[in-house]
């Protein structure tokens, strides 16, 4: 692709983003947005668009090309994000939203709506991971640390050396004992054929043996070229295609040119990185004295135009935390002939605006109740003032403005702009220029004071007192010391004060609370779309989520947030989320698949982790030491295991979950909460509990439990559609080929129940056994398939019953009743027979 692709892409997307501003704030106000499908469409048209600009920024090679997109690629970003906050609260505050009836009626897939996890997430932060990765390996050498958990987060036991090299003994004999059973083999063939022979009595001579070798090569050859000839008569008379050529792959060529444009980026960048300090020092000496005089010239003027005329004193320049001479040369760049009256004016204007405001307000107190209802109605359909819309608009005008119109046909690298580059280091030069006149116009004023006063002294005969001014600063200062202390006694106490961020990393890792982690990418989590989801709205069923809806809710509430601290501190984030489903639901690859995503720590404070670490009221300075190198390390995951076991408070059921474990479950309960209160925008850390079991959460514990986490997100077991496509993954991965009229649809509805673990783990099984050597000579069979799957427990349907119904139990879900109204029509309809009776 060329550069003009990502040029016309991005061309596209503003144009794209003016009509959806249009249609958000349209110019009669009947036609603004109002239900959850007019707000549905216009977020799938922000994904299209996030979509085309996040192409767009991964290829663009121009440098100062790369920072408008990005600028509009997060602004986007932002508000689809607080649109999609907005769905919510339209879908009676149910995160999981249905949009396959509004891609109906848009001629749309649900691909549409698959948000893309920006790349610049990791790879702007390569070099940072590569070195922290390098500290960590040193780390695990350093302390001798060996893995605990497998590839699924299971638990490994430590292994005894003795019996490891009984193991490795027994192996290396049979593995011996095979090798000799093969030659003791091939000896008895051979003999048996000298044996055949000697009966015979047939004795071949070499001259007929060399012949008869040759005759069989020469055939083998000639077939060969028969063959070839074959095959090149077929192209020739175009009944065959011409085989490809691996370097003639168009998907080999893109991927490469993919890479070259990325090599091109780095290169380009630091160029522009180079230019920036050379061209600042440039315009520096060129036009810093210029500057310079120019803003001495104006500050002159303000110390006359505001010097006091009855004793001559001259007015304090503001302080450079108060932004300095910033407002002076603001003022002294407005136009001389608007008369201050106007602005007098305006006030006046305002208040008289805000007194009718008021009598209005009295009015409509005396008046019906009926214009408040109508005017919270009006309210409800609403959406919050958006944070990004400003943004948005700027980088739509900055494109306008510096790119639309452009040439760049003697660009063809894509090479920084150095005009440009100098428009916008000169107002970066023109403040720091003003930083230094400030210093010195403030030694000016206090000479000009002095002279003031020894006027004054002189004109009465006494003597100027000097430092007058100099006390007051003092007196100042020292309130401000006063304020800092007093703002420092209430802050929270630092309990690792004196250590270093290494350090403490350090013993995080030694202790096993941090360790790496395997890579996943967001694909693996297979599972297809619900397209019935608006449907079954309509019913009285209990609504399963897909995989597919699970899967881009994890994306929106806990990768783009944490993926950058600008969306971070501005759009809707969530300082908890709860992954519940059953045991291999996928709750480990979700939480791999966020910190990969964003390239992020992983500190696991499960209880079964940290048992035995930080006893008794240590516990205290361990969760201390998570949250504040997770402060420092962000992007950082804070992962809980069993995360209900943590907030029960029954000390009967706590001694059940103890076992073999040396400390309670609910320990770092206190702490963790103290910790989360002082959680804020900006900080990139997310905490993420698994549970497996959340109904067992004791009544009196569910509040703290639920409450504690910001989101839950339930992760379903794979239904039809999902099943068919992780059998047709799967295989593909372990390179286990099917025949065409392979009957994949009974082989999925079989599976039902199973997990996708346990799919996983039947495929390997197959591949890596001696029958696997075989598909491609003799292909499987749905039996076969069968028999291996026999080996795996299902997953009954009473729990994922179970935990289905406790979801819509949750606060947030509005379709709790329906959950209490299947069971009671279970139970007979008790409850319907009492309401019909007392009707």
């Amino acid at each position: 692709m060329s550069n003009i692709t990502f040029d016309l892409s991005w061309r596209e997307a503003v144009l794209e983003v003016l009509e959806v501003l249009e249609t958000e704030n349209p110019e009669d106000p009947d036609l603004a947005p109002k239900d959850l499908t007019d707000w549905s469409s216009i977020y799938i048209k922000y994904v299209q668009i996030f979509s085309k600009l996040q192409d767009a920024y991964d290829q663009m090679v121009h440098p100062q090309k790369r920072l408008d997109i990005k600028r509009a690629l997060e602004a986007c970003l932002g508000r689809m994000l607080e649109i999609r906050d907005w769905l919510t609260t339209l879908n009676d505050k149910v995160d999981l939203v249905s949009f396959d009836s509004i891609l109906v009626d848009l001629k749309l897939t649900p691909l549409s709506v698959e948000i893309p996890i920006p790349r610049y997430f990791v790879s702007e932060r390569e070099k940072e991971l590569r070195e922290r990765k390098k500290f960590m390996n040193a780390l695990l050498d350093k302390y001798n640390v060996d893995a605990t958990t497998d590839s699924n987060g299971n638990k490994l036991i430590p292994f005894p050396e003795e019996e490891a090299i009984k193991i490795i003994q027994a192996n290396e004999r049979g593995r011996q004992g095979r090798q000799k059973t093969k030659l003791v083999e091939k000896l008895k063939r051979q003999q048996a054929f000298d044996t055949e022979m000697q009966v015979s009595g047939r004795i071949i001579a070499p001259n007929e043996a060399a012949i008869k070798i040759q005759s069989v090569v020469r055939a083998h050859i000639t077939r060969k070229k028969v063959k070839l000839m074959e095959e090149e008569e077929l192209i020739f008379i175009g009944m065959k295609p011409k085989p490809r050529d691996e370097n003639d792959n168009p998907i080999t060529k893109q991927a490469k040119n993919l890479d070259r444009r990325r090599i091109m980026q780095g290169e380009n960048r630091d160029e522009y990185e180079k230019a920036l300090i050379a061209l600042k020092e440039r315009i520096f000496e060129t036009e810093g004295p210029d500057m310079k005089e120019e803003i001495q010239d104006k500050i002159n003027q303000w110390f006359v135009e505001t010097r006091n005329p009855e004793n001559g004193e001259y007015n304090s320049l503001p302080e450079e935390e108060d932004g300095g001479s910033k407002m002076i040369l603001t003022e002294a760049e407005m136009e001389p002939d608007e008369p201050a009256e106007e602005a007098g004016k305006a006030d006046k204007d305002a208040k008289d605006k805000d007194s009718k405001d008021k009598k209005g307000d009295k009015k409509g107190d005396k008046g019906d109740d009926k214009g408040e209802e109508e005017q919270e109605e009006q309210n409800e359909h609403k959406a919050p003032e958006s944070k990004f819309i400003t943004d948005i608009e700027t980088s739509v005008k900055s494109y306008s403005g510096k790119w639309q119109e452009r040439d760049e046909s003697n660009n063809f690298f894509q090479k920084y702009d150095a005009e440009m580059v100098k428009d916008e280091l000169r107002p970066v030069v023109y403040d720091e220029v003003r930083v230094e006149v400030d210093k010195d116009m403030r030694v000016l004023l206090e000479n000009l004071r002095e002279m003031v006063e020894a006027e004054k002294a002189a004109r009465s005969g006494k003597k100027g007192k000097k430092g007058k001014k100099g006390k007051k600063d003092k007196k100042k200062k020292g309130k401000g010391k006063k304020d800092k202390k007093g703002k420092k006694g209430k802050g929270k106490k630092d309990l690792t004060a004196d250590r270093s961020l290494e350090s403490l990393y350090a013993e995080l890792v030694e202790q096993g609370i941090c360790r790496p982690y395997d890579t996943k990418n967001v694909k693996e989590y297979i599972g297809e779309f619900n397209f019935l989801g608006s449907a079954l709205k309509q019913t009285d069923e209990i609504i399963r989520p897909s995989i597919g809806q699970t899967r881009e809710l994890v994306k929106e509430l806990c990768i783009l947030p944490l993926g950058s601290e600008y969306l971070h501190e501005r759009s809707p984030f969530c300082k908890a989320v709860l992954f519940y489903g059953v045991k291999d639901s996928g709750k480990s690859l979700l939480t791999n698949i966020v910190a990969t995503s964003v390239g992020a720590n992983i500190f696991n404070i499960s209880p079964r982790n940290t048992d035995g670490k930080y006893k008794g009221k240590e516990s205290q300075l361990m969760i201390h030491m998570v949250f504040k190198v997770a402060r420092a390390m962000a992007p950082s995951v804070i992962l809980i295991e069993e995360a209900e076991k943590v907030f029960c408070s029954d000390k009967k059921k706590q001694k059940e979950y103890l076992g073999d474990a040396e400390e309670k479950f609910d320990r770092i309960k206190k702490d963790l909460l103290k910790e989360m209160k002082t959680v804020k925008a900006g900080e990139r850390l997310l905490v993420i509990g698994h549970s497996s079991e959340p109904q067992l959460c004791v009544k009196k514990d569910e509040k703290a439990f639920v409450g504690f986490f910001s989101k839950h997100v339930y992760l379903p077991l794979p239904d039809y559609a999902s099943l068919r496509e992780l059998w047709a993954r799967k295989f593909a991965n372990e390179r286990i080929p099917l025949r065409p009229d392979f009957d994949l649809s009974s082989l999925t509805y079989i599976s039902r129940g199973h997990t996708a673990t346990a799919i996983e783990e039947v495929c390997k099984s197959i591949a890596s056994s001696s029958r696997g050597k075989t598909v491609n000579e003799k292909p499987l069979t749905v039996n076969e398939i069968v028999t291996e799957m026999s080996k795996f427990d299902t997953t009954e349907s009473e729990q994922d019953q179970e935990l289905l119904e406790w979801s819509y139990k949750l606060p947030s879900n509005s379709n709790k009743g329906r959950a209490v109204s299947t069971a009671s029509k279970k139970k007979g309809g008790k409850k319907d027979k009492g309401k019909k009776k007392k009707k």
